[in-house]
């Protein structure tokens, strides 16, 4: 049975991924979410940036972007092998590629590689963060009493141990890590309205979107209450894994 999905107590060893099937599916998550590549040609230190820009599992191909800084190309077209790394929610996923082939992808150049049939896999984060959907609309509040403060938002992900949540507007004045906020209200769908404390981890403010996006750190959780959040994040999990097959199948 597979276990990419499943949440662990902390910190895994590197493991050996051989299955076709997640070697697929671990590679269209970092092309679906556009990770970036680092790339560590053969006896060279110099490392260089590029994306999945596409993949097939029927001809076993993937192809990546142009690298940064182009000096890469000139490497690459040579032929010569390389090292690829890639970081995706607390993973950190490598393999080896024996060499690229130069090709045009709908008009603009691109490089052409077999599918690994063989990756690393190793789980550097605690516990598994399970994405959630905007639609889903879980809210996250938050009370600091002594700043006499309260910020409501929405959550973009969630583990065992915390989750990440979207504000209106830049709060990174009201919101700065290491601050500890005595109250959060957690509005899990399904299961109702779930108190905890919580510490902030980090704040980064996105323009584009006018929104904080806000690490938070549960802290001093009560039994209930983690019963209740690890039983939604079980839930997105399950939701996850059932979506995964489907998309593959």
């Amino acid at each position: 049975m597979s276990r990419l999905f499943e949440q662990e107590a902390g910190p895994q060893a590197p493991r050996e991924v051989r299955s076709p099937v997640e070697i697929f599916s671990l590679l269209r998550n970092l092309h679906l979410a556009r990770e970036q590549l680092s790339i560590t040609f053969t006896d060279r230190s110099q490392k260089f940036q590029s994306f999945i820009i596409k993949l097939d599992n029927d001809s076993k191909r993937i192809w990546l972007d142009e690298m940064i800084p182009r000096e890469g190309d000139r490497f690459a077209s040579q032929g010569e092998s390389m090292r690829i790394d890639a970081w995706r929610e607390g993973v950190h996923i490598r393999w080896d590629c024996s060499g690229l082939e130069k090709v045009m992808l709908d008009d603009m150049p691109a490089y052409m590689a077999k599918l690994p049939t063989e990756l690393i896999y190793h789980q550097k984060r605690g516990a598994y963060r399970a994405a959630i959907r905007r639609s889903l609309a879980v809210g996250v509040k938050l009370v600091h009493g002594k700043k006499t403060l309260s910020v409501e938002g929405s959550m973009i992900d969630i583990s065992a141990t915390g989750c990440k949540g979207r504000f209106k507007g830049d709060c990174r004045t009201l919101l700065t890590p290491g601050d500890v906020f005595e109250f959060c209200q957690l509005d899990l769908p399904d299961i109702g309205q779930v108190a905890v404390e919580i510490e902030i981890r980090h704040a980064v403010f996105d323009e584009g979107s006018d929104e904080t996006q806000v690490g938070l750190r549960f802290r001093q959780v009560s039994a209930l209450a983690q019963r209740q959040i690890d039983r939604f994040v079980n839930h997105l999990q399950r939701e996850a894994r059932r979506l995964e097959k489907e998309d593959l199948f």
